[in-house]
C-alpha cells in the first residue's frame, strides 16, 4: 500500500529539474538481524536560491526479494514535519526503525517543499536483515531425562509415605 502510495505521489507530482531540495541519507548499506532497531538518517539540503517552506519528509522501506513490508510495523512515524530552509541551510531527519522481516529492502526518504509540484528522493539504502533463530534445541537432552527422573522420585517417595501411615 505505501509503495503504491509513493508511486502515485510521484505520478501527481513528478521531480523537475528546478527542485530545490536534496536528499542525502547517510550510508549506502547497512545490515542487522530480525528484531534489531536501526537508526536511518538524512540531511536535507535547500539548494535553491529562495527559502523552500515548510518541508514533509517520509521514509519508505520496499523490498527487493517480494517480502511482504507494512510500513507501521517498522516505524511509529514514517512522516515528518520538517522547519523552512533558507538558501544554501540544511537539517538533519531520522527515523528510528526496527527490522521486522528478513530480506533485502531498500530504504529511502522523500521529502515533499509545502505548495511545491516537486519532491525530492534519496538514493537509496540498501538494507539486508537476517533472520534469528529463536529456538534452538541445545540443552534440551538433560532437562528431557531430568524432569521425568525428579517426578518419579516425589511419586515415589509419596508412595512410600502414604504406605508407612496406613
Amino acid at each position: 500500500m505505501r509503495l503504491l502510495l509513493a508511486v502515485l505521489v510521484l505520478v501527481l507530482f513528478p521531480a523537475t529539474a528546478s527542485a530545490t531540495v536534496e536528499v542525502t541519507m547517510s550510508e549506502s548499506r547497512i545490515a542487522g538481524a530480525v528484531g534489531q532497531y536501526l537508526n536511518i538518517s538524512s540531511t536535507v539540503t535547500n539548494t535553491g536560491s529562495s527559502p523552500t517552506g515548510k518541508l514533509i519528509a517520509h521514509l519508505n522501506v520496499a523490498s527487493s526479494n517480494g517480502v511482504y513490508v507494512d510500513l507501521e510495523d517498522w516505524t511509529a512515524a514514517p512522516t515528518q514535519s520538517l522547519p523552512a530552509l533558507g538558501p544554501g541551510e540544511s537539517t538533519e531527519v531520522s527515523w528510528d526503525v526496527q527490522a521486522v522481516n528478513a530480506g533485502v529492502f531498500n530504504v529511502y526518504a522523500v521529502v515533499l517543499p509545502d505548495g511545491s509540484a516537486s519532491l525530492s528522493v534519496s538514493p537509496p539504502i540498501h538494507l539486508e536483515v537476517a533472520g534469528r533463530r529463536t529456538l534452538s534445541a541445545g540443552g534440551a537432552l538433560p532437562i528431557a531425562l531430568i524432569v521425568p527422573l525428579l517426578l518419579g522420585i516425589v511419586v515415589y517417595a509419596v508412595r512410600r509415605r502414604l504406605r508407612t501411615t496406613t
